[in-house]
């Protein structure tokens, strides 16, 4: 007799972060006080038009997702270098006969 296999329905949402619409929920407070830096910065110490002002907080806040956002190691792995292996040697000296020929020096 064939037994059949019931598979349990999980539901995917679970686990998962909030957010509002694309964006994730836990970059909104970083956000908020990357822009407040940069239009503090930009527009009332420099005196840049709005327009830059806009697209330098889109830059600083798109730079924060990337860097902190979720799987970040998809764009950080490539900066990541491959380490080189090589074999070597070594010969093993237990921690007991140094320290008995520093007792003996004494």
């Amino acid at each position: 007799m064939a037994e059949e296999y019931k598979f349990r329905k999980v539901n995917a949402i679970l686990g998962a972060s909030p957010k509002i619409g694309p964006f994730p929920t836990e970059l909104i407070i970083p956000w908020a006080i990357i822009s407040f830096t940069i239009f503090m910065i930009c527009y009332v110490v420099l005196n840049l038009p709005w327009l830059w002002v806009l697209l330098i907080v889109a830059w600083g806040d798109a730079t924060w997702w990337i860097l902190t956002g979720s799987k970040p190691y998809r764009f950080l792995s490539k900066f990541i270098p491959v380490p080189r292996w090589t074999r070597g040697v070594y010969q093993y000296r237990g921690m007991r006969k140094q320290e008995a020929k520093k007792y003996a020096e004494r």
